[in-house]
Formats: structure tokens, sequence, C-alpha cells
């Protein structure tokens, strides 16, 4: 009777204690768990606001890549203009008989060189510092790990064209071609130098007009540079593309301030 009633004493005891300890467990584990929890969500609120402080950037530097792609889009429009109107002009017997210029439009044309530089700071430090994975919207974590591509194509074929140009358009112009009048009427692209004045020499360029060879190259300068204004019309698309999902994401955001604010070194 004894050890029954000592058997059953012990065992309330124990039971006790198990309360006691799973009880002591619970709040260990409880408060580990509260504690990850608390922990995860400052760590996704710092990486939120990281992920705005870079996108916010990203659409300030799209912004100036921007503006030089458009300069570069209306230099080879203008370029395509110049080529294709000495073009029209060209045959056997060709003579220049236009209001413009000729040697303002050759002087033009070998000022083909004109390249989309974009600017890539920003876009660097997300791609390789891992910082493209704190973006949540995936169309837009596309769009801005294929620049980097886009921009190798870019400077690949800006490459190609520099060293043809170099090796054959400019050796072409200077050994056939008067450019010292140029510099003092380029009309309608409103360049002038009036300190060198015109040549005191009597030239003439409309015997290029009857060379086949400056029509090879005029055909060259002519569809290169529409295949680039081609190619900067889509980076401009993806640009936008951009701008627009940063905008999306953040519409509270006044962006002409940003954009000033951020010229100025200043961030808030």
């Amino acid at each position: 009777m004894r050890f029954f009633r000592f058997k059953n004493f012990m065992s309330m005891d124990t039971i006790k204690y198990l309360r006691y300890a799973i009880g002591e467990i619970i709040l260990v584990v409880g408060g580990i768990l509260i504690a990850l929890q608390v922990n995860n969500y400052n760590e996704e609120l710092n990486n939120k606001k990281l992920e705005k402080k870079i996108l916010l950037s990203l659409h300030n530097e799209i912004s100036s890549s921007l503006l030089n792609c458009n300069l570069v889009i209306s230099k080879k429009r203008e370029i395509v203009s110049s080529s294709n109107k000495i073009i029209s002009e060209m045959s056997p017997d060709g003579n220049w008989d236009s209001k413009f210029k000729l040697d303002s439009l050759i002087f033009h044309v070998t000022n083909s060189g004109w390249r989309h530089v974009p600017q890539e700071g920003v876009l660097n430090e997300i791609i390789n510092s891992g910082k493209l994975t704190l973006i949540s919207d995936n169309k837009l974590k596309t769009l801005i790990s294929s620049l980097p591509r886009a921009y190798s194509q870019m400077i690949e074929n800006d490459r190609i064209n520099r060293l043809n140009i170099t090796t054959n358009v400019v050796p072409f112009f200077f050994g056939k071609s008067y450019l010292r009048n140029s510099t003092n009427y380029i009309d309608p692209f409103e360049f002038s130098d009036a300190s060198q004045g015109l040549t005191k020499f009597k030239i003439n360029n409309s015997r290029l007009l009857r060379d086949p060879e400056l029509e090879d190259i005029l055909s060259y300068l002519s569809n290169y540079n529409k295949y680039g204004i081609e190619f900067l019309e889509k980076a401009k698309l993806k640009y936008h593309q951009i701008q627009q999902l940063i905008e999306s994401k953040y519409p509270e955001v006044d962006y002409d301030k940003l954009e000033k604010d951020l010229d100025r070194g200043v961030w808030n």
C-alpha cells in the first residue's frame, strides 16, 4: 500500500515537472520563433528600402542615358539625310545643283562616329553585387538583367563602325575632297567657325558626284546609321519600360525633384 502511494506520488511530481519543462520549452521555442519573425520582418523591411533606393537611382541613371540616346538618334538621322541627299545627286555626269552646300554635307557625313554612351554605374552595382535578387517585380528584373547584353552588342557595333570609318571613310574624304570651307557653312546644321574664314583657293567638290566609290561609302553610312537608329529605338523602348515599371511601383515619388536631388548628391 505504501509502495503504491509513493509510486503514485512520484508520478504526480513527474507530471508536474514534465508540464513545467514543456511550458519552458514552449516559451523558449516561442521566443525564438517570435525573434526570428521580427528579424525576418526587419530584414524584409530593409530589403524593400534598399530595393527602392537602387531602383530610384536606376531611374535617374536611365534618364541620363535617354538624353544621350535621343541626341545620338538625332545626329544619325541627320547623317542619313545628308548621305541620301548626296546620293540623289550622283551620276556619271553629276553636278551639284542644290540649295544645300555640298561641302557642308560632306563634312557632316564624315562625322558619323556618333555613338550612344549609356550610364552604367548603378546598373553595374545592381548586377555585380547581387542586388538584382532584391527586385521583387520579375518583369522589371528581366528587363534590367537584359541591359548588359544590349550594351555589349552596342559597343561591338560601334567598334566595327569606327574601324570602317577609320579604314575606309576618312582616307577617302581626306584624299579626294576639300573640307576647308565646310567649317564655315554647315547650313542647315548650324555650325560655323568664322575665325578661319573661307579658303582662298578655288575648290570644287562636285567631281565627287561622279565617283562610284563615294556612292558606295555613302550607302554604307546611310544603311549603318539606319540600323543604328533602329537599335537605339529598341533601347529607348526598354529604357521607358523600366522607368514606367519603377514609376508604377512608387507612384508617390516626385521624379523631377528626385532627379535634381540625386544630381546634387542628396538622398532622402
